[in-house]
């Protein structure tokens, strides 16, 4: 079913992140280092934003939803989700407005326009996607997602190539996208209107359940977006415009192969935790935690392998040496987070013990603004990701150790190290020949990875390959 679920998604989880790489390359063409250092500074304050206001609700809507069953008790959800959709619109509003001030911004009528309607549609649009996930809808999943990132670059591509390269702009194409999107999902989700006060008895249930999260959540923001703040009070927007392009870029590409599996795992995990109890349902984690590793680990090497041809051939000459000195420890600090976010983290959502989160974020915030800022102080930029690294392999060892100390969550030994044994060998594969410069080169490097690592899992997995090859000669 896992597999299953995750081919359905995969479209829109192969796209989204696709596009939010290509726009965080081709910014890089078009924008000075402090435009990119303003574009990134509110597309982080809206992450906050979202988590901070709404994300609570989110959480609380993947988690139980699916429970709702009576006409009734979805009718009663449904008016508590628009009136909470327009509370928090109008918080992350002024929320958005903060962020410019907080960087001391350029305030235009412009900015302030794009920077609001952003920060409001974006995150609409993200917690429309969890409830299409929670109810397995894939068709708005992935009109929310792609309509985000691929509809947002499109759209903010356009603007800035018509007008100027400004972060206004870019944020208003952006905003656009999503709004148009919106009109649509509103219509096929049954989104309405309504103000008032949401119903006390969900509101309660939301918030019991989803503010440890949301307090754990926006602490870990600091271990993501944390490097910004430290940068930019420590040498300026320019040089956060710098570092935000391999941290960025580090932390896109770790995610992508954890996205292609997190749409479809936590939701099967909920249904087999109602079904069949918890002792399934850790089971149904440590599998989906198996195809996890599967996917971010060999990413992971393959990019650190590439990144010097991939950052010659694809960054803007004022970019590259910060970026190829940021982007290896980005990457990896993004796949751990990855790890622990969509695979221990899951466990204390299944069992409520989301209280826990809380302390562990708290850890690795700690750990990542100290170690961060003393890798600023000590080694410039490059050391300052090297630290927000360390901060979160901290955070991620704790998580671990109490998921499954206390929890009983089984790490898939067995799975992990025949994907350590394909990932050696892709390792060896690119690390023999003398590739040719250029795209051709990259790409060529880039397939034979992919192959060899594939070849790999194929011997070290023989009756998963007969199983297929048989089904697939019956469909035959």
């Amino acid at each position: 079913m896992l597999i299953y679920q995750t081919l359905l998604y995969l479209p829109a989880q192969f796209l989204a992140p696709l596009f939010q790489f290509v726009a965080a390359v081709v910014w890089t063409h078009w924008f000075l280092p402090e435009a990119y250092g303003v574009l990134a500074y509110v597309m982080a304050a809206q992450e906050l934003a979202f988590m901070v206001c709404l994300s609570w609700w989110s959480h609380y809507t993947v988690r139980y939803l699916p429970m709702l069953d009576t006409p009734q008790a979805r009718a009663r959800y449904l008016v508590a989700e628009s009136r909470i959709l327009v509370l928090t619109s109008l918080i992350q509003a002024f929320v958005g407005v903060v962020s410019l001030v907080a960087i001391d911004a350029t305030l235009t009528s412009e900015l302030v326009a794009a920077t609001i309607f952003f920060t409001v549609s974006r995150s609409v649009m993200m917690h429309l996607a969890e409830r299409s996930r929670s109810r397995g809808d894939v068709v708005a999943y992935s009109v929310a997602q792609i309509a985000s990132s691929a509809g947002g670059f499109g759209l903010g591509f356009l603007v800035v190539a018509v007008t100027s390269a400004t972060p206004a702009g870019a944020l208003a194409g952006f905003a656009m996208a999503q709004i148009g999107a919106l009109g649509w999902l509103a219509g096929r989700m049954g989104l309405r209107i309504s103000i008032g006060m949401p119903d006390r008895g969900l509101l309660g249930a939301a918030l019991r359940y989803g503010l440890p999260l949301v307090i754990g959540g926006a602490i870990g923001w600091v271990s993501i977006n944390g490097i910004r703040v430290i940068v930019q009070h420590g040498a300026g927007s320019a040089a956060v415009g710098l570092v935000s392009v391999g941290w960025g870029l580090g932390q896109r590409m770790a995610s992508f192969g954890a996205m292609l599996v997190t749409a479809a795992a936590f939701p099967i995990a909920v249904r087999e935790f109602h079904a069949r109890g918890r002792k399934q349902s850790l089971q149904q984690l440590s599998a989906s935690g198996a195809l996890l590793v599967g996917l971010v680990v060999p990413m992971s090497i393959g990019i650190l392998l590439v990144a010097r041809p991939l950052v010659d051939l694809l960054i803007a000459a004022p970019f590259r040496v910060v970026t190829l000195a940021v982007l290896p420890p980005a990457v990896f600090a993004g796949a751990i987070r990855n790890l622990r976010v969509h695979f221990a983290d899951q466990v204390f959502m299944l069992v409520e013990r989301t209280r826990i989160l809380i302390l562990v974020n708290a850890i690795e915030a700690i750990a990542v603004v100290g170690l961060c800022a003393a890798g600023l102080f000590l080694w410039g930029l490059a050391g300052a990701a090297v630290g927000c690294l360390a901060g979160i392999a901290v955070g991620a060892v704790v998580c671990f150790a109490v998921a499954m100390g206390r929890y009983g969550l089984q790490l898939p030994v067995w799975h992990i190290a025949r994907i350590a044994g394909a990932t050696g060998a892709m390792a060896i594969a690119l690390s023999l020949p003398s590739w040719r410069a250029g795209i051709v080169g990259l790409t060529s490097e880039i397939a034979t990875g992919i192959a060899v690592y594939g070849a790999a899992l194929a011997v070290l997995y023989p009756a998963f390959v007969f199983r297929g090859c048989r089904r697939a000669l019956a469909w035959g």
